[in-house]
């Protein structure tokens, strides 16, 4: 494949984020054209499915076993609560050891779990509710090591597309996981279908391990850069979980909304058909904020995509449209949806110290969680009023603008950008690696000093591009030209 050829470089390294004027916009079928990434994206995507098949198929092995919907929607809570409980803990680990072995063993461990909720039914609810809790504690951290593996697969022109494709095509699974949930479960029971999520959620993180191994190597033994508080330590991140949690909070009182809308209006189709609008309008709006984004600072598309997402909800509260109407109307909240996502995630790279954005990313899964059980709750205390998701999308705005400041200081204030494994990036889109003094991998140019950006902690990366005697480069000159 061709691509366009990168900047020259320096001894300086390339900026965070380009000026805009400097960006040229990079489509999605860019990146797919990249074997390696269109298979890593599609091993994440498998390992994802769980997330949208569990849930569901929870609700039917409830029904099925003479249970009300409150225990099936209990135990739905349990095991979202538990993700969000787990991604960001697992996160540190992956940040900090590398994501080979902690990914193959949290998606076992996830897949004894859910398998022996099949095997023993909800008969025994105290077992199956530790089971699920279980399982959704180890589930697989793998929308945070998809976004931390990009940078070693794509050059970096290719990366922002990268990552907002791996951030719009997640919706996938909340559209083909319910469905195929649902046939499934008609057919065969929901004991097959929440062993089938075990078994595409083991496959989806053993293929990015095996991924991961052939192109990072194996990490050793490491040390925390960030001290306990980890990613939490800093006001700007703070802030983005906060935003993130009122999201959140809209889109889950949205899912109750249209339950009740389709109650109110006796047409059962439009509970399944209003999410399934809004996932879809939220990969197509994705999908062009990718190709049109190449001006314009962060920290602005984040406000305009808040404004667009809350305001996509008004007309819901005004009018209480009939469910065509409502399906059409539903477009365009779906639409600010996924940028707003692309945004949020962007930031967090950003935001995020470095070495940490395996675990940044486990919190705003978490945050997106808790605010979407939030707004579940808050929806059904409200009977179900559209007025619970604008209000709820409307609190991100406030939030949002107070953290564009810190957004915009630390883009500009960064000299040097890393991917999450501490390397720079060279002119074939593959890192530049240097051995510290310390013995630490890191930067070229950093002359075995601490660099600004610190390289990721515990690893030890092997790889063929350049070698141990390779001459250091000056401070103030040109690199020397690896192999």
């Amino acid at each position: 494949m061709t691509t366009a050829p990168a900047p020259a470089r320096t001894g300086l390294s390339t900026p965070v984020e380009a000026a805009p004027s400097q960006r040229t916009a990079v489509h999605w079928t860019s990146v797919l054209r990249i074997r390696p990434a269109a298979l890593l994206l599609g091993a994440a995507l498998m390992g994802r499915l769980p997330l949208g098949m569990v849930p569901v198929a929870l609700l039917l092995a409830a029904k099925a076993d003479g249970h009300s919907y409150a225990t099936g929607a209990a135990l739905v809570a349990a095991y979202g609560l538990s993700v969000a409980a787990g991604q960001p803990l697992l996160g540190r680990v992956v940040d900090r050891y590398g994501p080979v072995r902690p990914l193959a063993s949290s998606a076992s461990t996830s897949a004894v779990a859910l398998t022996a909720v099949a095997a023993v039914g909800l008969t025994r609810l105290w077992l199956a509710a530790t089971a699920v809790i279980i399982a959704g504690l180890s589930a697989a951290p793998v929308d945070g090591t998809l976004r931390s593996l990009w940078p070693r697969l794509v050059p970096e022109t290719h990366l922002r597309a990268a990552r907002d494709l791996g951030t719009g095509s997640g919706e996938l699974v909340y559209v083909a996981g319910p469905l195929a949930t649902t046939a499934m479960a008609a057919a065969f029971g929901p004991g097959t279908v929440l062993c089938t999520a075990a078994g595409l959620g083991t496959a989806g993180a053993v293929g990015i391990s095996l991924s991961t191994h052939a192109t990072i190597g194996t990490a050793a033994g490491g040390r925390s850069l960030v001290g306990g508080r980890g990613v939490l330590r800093g006001r700007g991140m703070r802030l983005l979980l906060l935003a993130s949690t009122a999201v959140g909070a809209g889109y889950g009182a949205f899912l109750v909304s249209a339950v009740a809308a389709a109650d109110r209006h006796g047409t059962l189709w439009l509970a399944g058909t209003l999410p399934a609008v809004v996932s879809l309008s939220a990969i197509l709006g994705t999908a062009v904020f990718t190709t049109l984004s190449g001006s314009g600072s962060l920290p602005t598309h984040l406000t305009l995509t808040s404004t667009v997402f809350a305001l996509g909800w008004l007309p819901f509260s005004l009018l209480d449209p009939p469910p065509e109407l409502a399906v059409a109307l539903a477009v365009l909240p779906g639409l600010a949806f996924g940028p707003i996502l692309a945004c949020v995630y962007s930031a967090a790279d950003a935001l995020a110290p470095n070495g940490t954005l395996v675990e940044a990313v486990g919190w705003l899964i978490a945050a997106l969680s808790v605010g979407d059980a939030l707004g579940t709750t808050g929806s059904g205390l409200l009977a179900g009023s559209w007025s619970a998701p604008a209000a709820a999308a409307a609190l991100a705005l406030p939030v949002v603008i107070l953290l564009g400041p810190t957004l915009a200081s630390q883009l500009t204030g960064a000299s040097t950008t890393a991917n999450p494994f501490g390397q720079t990036m060279g002119n074939d889109g593959r890192p530049d690696v240097e051995k510290h003094q310390d013995g630490w991998s890191g930067p070229p140019g950093s002359g075995g000093s601490r660099a600004p950006r610190e390289p990721h902690a515990g690893m030890r990366v092997e790889l063929s591009i350049g070698r141990k005697d390779s001459p250091r480069p000056s401070r103030c000159g040109a690199r020397s030209r690896r192999s």
